[in-house]
């Protein structure tokens, strides 16, 4: 329940680490003034802003206009810049993730000095192909998954079910469960609009919505915010390049994510987020094959919190056309 992190999801890990990383190299350092510059869609960039005030950094975050208000609201709660910027492709040079690194670029140039007479420095975080992203999964997530399996009695988990936008997260805990249980069956679950699963399945990184005059957004055609996206990053090469390492993808569409939201709600009491229910779909569908007396693991990423005017506001469910139908 990675939800529970006190920014509020699993990007509290990447926030944490890559800072400190960068700190080690001696790119950043706290209480200068100094502004660690992300684009995202919402999640990071929360973990981001709270990590830099537990640690003493400003806060700079770049994001489509597109998201649920509720992120924009948190993050200027919790002191963060923010820019927002229209959705477009990341060929253009006016993505929300090219403007980031522009304005780190420009903030580095511009050699302004802080009250102490010291250069302020920015750090550009760039959470889709940093190799910190994976490593963190792959060193901290993973063995600690591991450890709590031990100390519970659960000699071997059978699926690890999980979503992907940065591919962080599924590469590195894939690669160190899969070594210590080489059985493990990893399967990536992925919305609607998102290439992934085609390039799991058939090695082509194509979405049917990308087909021309049939796209409804510039980003990933679908309710869900967080995961899902139509190219490959340096993290998802990383699974991608371990033969056999990502052993079946799912495709999970907008109104099962809905509906599994609701069902979760009223018979659980856990109010989560569209990727966690994309997660939840797809880890009942590989339970359902793998059948009784198996244990398959999955991230609970997000609470609905962040989506409460969005994917949790019935009013835009209904215009999107999917009012939930089970009882």
């Amino acid at each position: 329940m990675e939800l529970l992190s006190p920014g509020g999801s699993s990007k509290d890990r990447l926030a944490r680490a890559v800072i400190s990383d960068a700190e080690s190299k001696g790119l950043i350092a706290p209480h200068q003034d100094h502004v660690i510059v992300e684009g995202t869609v919402g999640s990071t960039g929360i973990s981001l802003a709270t990590i830099c005030n537990a640690k003493g950094y400003k806060c700079l975050i770049i994001m489509p206009d597109d998201q649920a208000k509720e992120k924009y609201d948190l993050l200027i709660q919790l002191g963060a810049g923010i820019e927002k910027v229209r959705p477009c492709s990341i060929a253009d040079a006016n993505h929300f993730v090219r403007i980031a690194e522009r304005r780190a670029a420009e903030i580095n140039a511009a050699g302004k000095l802080n009250a102490n007479g010291v250069p302020i420095k920015a750090f550009f975080v760039n959470q889709f192909e940093t190799r910190v992203n994976f490593e963190t999964h792959y060193s901290q997530t993973g063995p600690e998954i591991y450890a709590q399996l031990q100390e519970n009695g659960i000699e071997r988990l059978d699926s690890f079910v999980m979503g992907a936008g940065t591919g962080g997260t599924l590469a590195g805990v894939s690669l160190f469960l899969k070594a210590q249980m080489p059985g493990l069956r990893v399967i990536l679950a992925d919305p609607e609009g998102s290439g992934l699963f085609f390039k799991v399945k058939n090695n082509i990184m194509y979405s049917p919505t990308e087909a021309e005059g049939t796209r409804k957004r510039h980003q990933v055609d679908t309710i869900v915010e967080g995961i899902g996206i139509n190219r490959i990053t340096n993290n998802f090469q990383v699974a991608l390049s371990v033969p056999g390492l990502i052993t079946d993808a799912l495709k999970v569409l907008d109104r099962e994510a809905v509906e599994m939201s609701r069902f979760i709600l009223r018979n659980d009491g856990l109010f989560c987020g569209s990727s966690t229910a994309v997660h939840l779909v797809a880890a009942y569908r590989e339970a359902k094959r793998l059948g009784p007396g198996h244990t398959v693991l999955t991230f609970l990423c997000d609470s609905g919190t962040r989506h409460l005017t969005k994917f949790w506001n019935e009013e835009y469910v209904a215009r999107a056309g999917l009012v939930p139908k089970s009882t």
